[in-house]
This record gives C-alpha cells, sequence and structure tokens, in this order.
C-alpha cells in the first residue's frame, strides 16, 4: 500500500481469465505457470493425431499470462523442430 498525504492508496490489480491450447505436457505448463505467480486448471485433453493437445484456463494479470503464453510457444516452437 501507498500513503499519499495521510491517506492510503490501494492498488487494485485487474484479473483476466484466459484460455490457452497447448501440446505442452501439463507438467511443465504448470511449472511455468507457477514460477509466473498465476492460476492455472486443466480443462481438457484430447488426443490429436500422434500428440496430445490440453485445454488450460488460466487466471491473472495480464502481463504475466502474455509471459507465460510466450514461454509455452517458446518451447512449443523448440519442439517441432526436434528431428
Amino acid at each position: 500500500m501507498q500513503y499519499l498525504e495521510g491517506r492510503e492508496i490501494m492498488r487494485r490489480e485487474i484479473i483476466y481469465t484466459e484460455t490457452i491450447f497447448s501440446t505442452v505436457e501439463p507438467k511443465r505448463v504448470f511449472r511455468f505457470a507457477d514460477e509466473c505467480l498465476l492460476e492455472i486448471r486443466l480443462v481438457e485433453s484430447c488426443k490429436e493425431g500422434s500428440g496430445w493437445k490440453h485445454e488450460y484456463e488460466v487466471r491473472g494479470q495480464s502481463g504475466r499470462i502474455a509471459k507465460l503464453l510466450g514461454r509455452i510457444r517458446k518451447l512449443e516452437l523448440g519442439d517441432s523442430s526436434s528431428p
């Protein structure tokens, strides 16, 4: 909390909920979300071709969600370029 001329100012954070689809295994995504200080929930997993596609519901600050998305996309690109 901050104080301004004897008054207490509370900063309220805007919390967003976003749905994310990814092929990255849940264990890794949950670890990334924990590191980004986000709440995450696995909604559904379904088999697509030779792999799995997972649907997650992520809750937290917008910038933190963007950071999580960046880390997931970077990992997906790294996995797809493997022989």
